[in-house]
């Protein structure tokens, strides 16, 4: 096998594909990226056989058949440090293989491309499709709830739902709640309904595109599913088991609501919380008429406090919560003004959007 092609684009494509590599693996295999040609294109796949990630790119002139598995740490490595020129990869029957660029070149022993494992390829015919735009925005304004703890190993995860013509994201680590709908490009034949792995979601929140081209995402056998779109392919493995049935914990709208500018509560927010303590993290909300004050006393580090002008006229109120539960929501939210539902020092505080609901538990203060 050999082949020329464009530094800038070789290094995209191993970036692409190399956060699947499990370095840490006791099969060597996995810690390597396997490169095959045919003879108009060069395909790299990296799996660490829960998340696989396939990225092809097109050669010119055409190249002939081979296949080679190459460690994929040290491969970025060398490409990325060699100048923005063609460089000339020669794989040879031993599995090593040679990258030459101008001046520079390397040998990098490989391994058999027969002991790599083979990514599921067939799509089932209840395959879905929606805009990469769409489903990018759709796990932006979601992946940040995931939970991150052990102990309820379905929330380690987002729900993707879809049906008819709507698809729909939803993560909760049980203390917050966040749900994201979209619209599917036709209407699903089947629903569909499978919990992503949060490896996944992160990973396809990386390479997915703010563009119009589609992603076609359909379920595999042994519990999987493939999502393609442009050049690349991920595969991923599910988890197993119920997703909380997250409809039924959406309170009704409340008449108790402020609204103020996002970028200023993210500011007031983001100053409070330098005064939160890993034992003492909660910060308060007191709400006033047409005033809202965000404070934090701690006995450690001192005190902050911040008021802000809202439109509020209901009675006061006051409230503790999570400061990095606010801040990670108004992050990704476009609007300049943000409504926020409150309606009890002891309920929980939601974001109502179109297409877009936030749910957020308060804490108790001793």
């Amino acid at each position: 096998m050999r082949l020329t092609i464009p530094q800038p684009q070789l290094l995209k494509t191993l970036q692409s594909v190399e956060h699947a590599v499990n370095d840490r693996s006791t099969l060597p295999i996995l810690a390597n990226v396997l490169l095959e040609t045919n003879e108009h294109e060069l395909t790299l796949t990296a799996t660490d056989l829960d998340v696989g990630i396939q990225c092809r790119f097109p050669l010119t002139p055409p190249v002939e058949h081979g296949a080679v598995a190459l460690p994929a740490r040290k491969l970025t490595t060398i490409v990325r440090e060699l100048p923005e020129e063609p460089i000339t990869l020669e794989a040879r029957k031993n599995h090593t293989a040679t990258i030459s660029c101008g001046p520079s070149s390397f040998r990098v022993p490989g391994l058999p491309a027969e002991d790599f494992p083979v990514l599921p390829q067939q799509q089932h015919e209840d395959r879905v499709t929606v805009a990469q735009g769409v489903l990018k925005a759709l796990i932006a304004q979601t992946a940040y709830a995931m939970s991150m703890e052990e102990t309820r190993f379905i929330l380690n995860g987002a729900l993707l739902a879809a049906q008819k013509s709507e698809l729909v994201i939803v993560a909760t680590d049980g203390r917050r709640l966040a749900v994201a709908h979209g619209t599917l490009n036709e209407p699903a034949r089947r629903p569909l309904q499978v919990v992503m792995p949060a490896k996944t979601v992160r990973e396809l929140g990386r390479l997915l595109q703010e563009e119009t081209d589609e992603v076609t995402i359909a379920p595999l056998k042994d519990n999987q599913l493939t999502f393609r779109f442009g050049a690349v392919t991920v595969v991923t493995r599910l988890i197993e088991g119920q997703f909380p049935q997250y409809e039924k914990v959406i309170p009704p709208p409340s008449k108790h609501d402020f609204s103020c500018n996002r970028q200023a509560l993210i500011n007031a927010i983001r100053r409070a919380s330098l005064m939160t303590t890993a034992t003492s993290q909660a910060i308060t909300f007191e709400l006033n008429a047409n005033r809202l004050i965000i404070s934090k006393e701690s006995s450690e580090l001192g005190s902050a406090h911040e008021e802000l002008d809202v439109a509020y006229v209901g009675e006061p109120m006051v409230a503790a919560f999570n400061p990095e539960f606010w801040l990670d929501v108004l992050k990704v939210l476009e609007t300049n003004e943000v409504a926020i539902e409150v309606a009890g020092p002891d309920r929980p505080a939601v974001i109502r959007q179109p297409e877009f609901t936030y749910i957020v538990l308060p804490m108790k203060v001793a």
